[in-house]
């Protein structure tokens, strides 16, 4: 898992570029890969790739190597919350299914999933930046707001008791 090369393609490689090279919010499109897995599933959102564009954003695996521990980390907990499975199946795609390699179905299955909560938090950030945000201090009053807005929302929910059922469930 995460041991491989990525490419971002379609619209979602566009606003990953945008939040990396223009907007730069980000400074590396592993970064925007692990807030986007965050932000598309706290938002709830997933989205599957998209086709109607031929642009792509490469993250190579030197870039997951050094981000192995939070890739994982990140991955195991959007697993172990993603209610749309039952909680049996949950642990098992959190800790058991990655260790039958990356050709078996359920691995496959659960990185579809895990990448397209990415791809919606991608376009949630995107939609963040891309309104009203012409200079450099507009994006760092964006990124404040964003952030403020981000930490209301997490002192508000509560996965902690999503965590506990999950385990006590098992």
């Amino acid at each position: 898992m995460f041991e491989r090369d990525l490419v971002i393609s379609g619209k979602h490689a566009t606003y990953t570029k945008f939040l990396v090279n223009e907007a730069n919010i980000f400074k590396r499109y592993i970064d925007v890969y692990m807030n986007g897995a965050i932000l598309g599933f706290l938002y709830g959102r997933k989205i599957e790739k998209d086709k109607e564009s031929s642009d792509k954003a490469s993250i190579f695996a030197d870039a997951f190597a050094k981000e192995r521990m939070r890739c994982d980390f990140i991955y195991r907990l959007v697993m172990l919350l993603d209610d749309s499975i039952t909680i049996e199946n949950r642990v098992d795609r959190a800790f058991r299914d990655d260790s039958k390699g990356e050709e078996d179905q359920d691995h496959k299955d659960n990185m579809q999933l895990f990448n397209s909560y990415v791809l919606g938090g991608i376009e949630v950030l995107y939609e963040k930046f891309i309104e009203d945000c012409t200079t450099k201090e507009d994006y760092i009053n964006r990124m404040y707001e964003v952030v403020t807005e981000f930490k209301d929302e997490i002192d508000g929910v509560v996965n902690n008791d999503r965590i506990k059922e999950a385990i006590e469930g098992y």
